[in-house]
């Protein structure tokens, strides 16, 4: 074979890959509607970030991913990322929806770089969809008052967290609040200094709890607490240190807001009725023996 066939082998060679990494870098439709509809098939944010990673884990090795749209959010969380690459996620209109940012442990190629700007394309208009979506439900479920959670969400967070605990349980404690001398705060003062005290302890509240920990606003000086995982005497630290925080606050310590606080832990068989009449109970028990 001759020096000139085996150039000509290579140049054939080359052109052919070159056309196949451009064939690479680029989506077909039917790839694109595949993954729009995988990720429009999805029932929540979380669902459809981490269906997007899974996709995204096919074109690159990722460490670490999060996005921020307004609020972090970790979907690939793990050591050993070196290299960083950060993407603008924008809307066919440009708007700025988020930031997304891979953790890789080597450096993409950029046919690789030019397919994950593909899929970007492709999941802005879910992940719009999915963020307003959110955005709604959280109105939906939230007290507009204190933003914490409503009578509502309450209602569906501790039947879920009772339903969990029936299959597996890591201990759940339900704690119910009651403001103490509030009606007199209100009959006194005014609604809109009633209104302040109310957000000021909210504040507090989600201060002396864990991540893992729920708060909610079940109406007029009414809160209740889910714990998991917790010790059946969970609540009563989280009580102490809301009271230490209540006696140095600057505006609620002026009025002398102090509450009450009665807890009951979850057993097996208890329907959350039980639980909750047991928490009811307990609070107003301790309400009559501090007067």
């Amino acid at each position: 074979m001759d020096n000139t066939t085996t150039a000509g082998m290579l140049s054939q060679g080359l052109d052919h890959w070159v056309r196949h990494s451009e064939r690479l870098v680029y989506l077909s439709s039917s790839e694109r509607i595949s993954l729009i509809e995988s990720l429009l098939a999805q029932q929540s944010l979380s669902d459809l970030l981490a269906t997007f990673a899974s996709e995204a884990a096919k074109i690159v090795r990722i460490r670490s991913l999060f996005i921020d749209c307004g609020q972090p959010r970790h979907i690939i969380n793990s050591e050993g990322a070196v290299l960083h690459h950060s993407f603008e996620l924008r809307g066919s209109d440009n708007h700025l929806i988020g930031l997304i940012n891979y953790g890789l442990d080597q450096a993409p190629s950029h046919g690789q770089l030019r397919m994950l700007e593909q899929y970007h394309l492709v999941l802005v208009q879910p992940l719009r969809l999915m963020l307003r979506l959110e955005l709604l439900q959280q109105q939906v479920r939230l007290d507009h008052l204190t933003a914490l959670g409503n009578r509502a969400y309450f209602d569906e967070a501790i039947g879920r967290a009772v339903e969990q605990h029936s299959r597996d349980s890591r201990g759940l404690v339900l704690a119910l609040i009651d403001l103490d001398r509030f009606k007199q705060i209100n009959d006194t003062w005014g609604h809109p200094v009633g209104d302040l005290v109310l957000t000021r302890f909210a504040h507090l509240l989600q201060g002396v709890i864990r991540t893992t920990d729920q708060a909610f606003r079940l109406g007029g000086d009414e809160f209740a607490l889910i714990l998991q995982p917790a010790e059946p005497t969970a609540w009563q630290p989280v009580w102490l240190r809301l009271n230490e925080q209540l006696a140095i606050h600057k505006e609620l310590s002026t009025f002398s807001v102090g509450c009450s606080m009665g807890g009951a832990s979850w057993r097996p068989g208890m329907s959350v009725p039980q639980l909750y009449e047991l928490a009811d109970a307990d609070l107003y028990l301790r309400k009559a023996q501090r007067g």
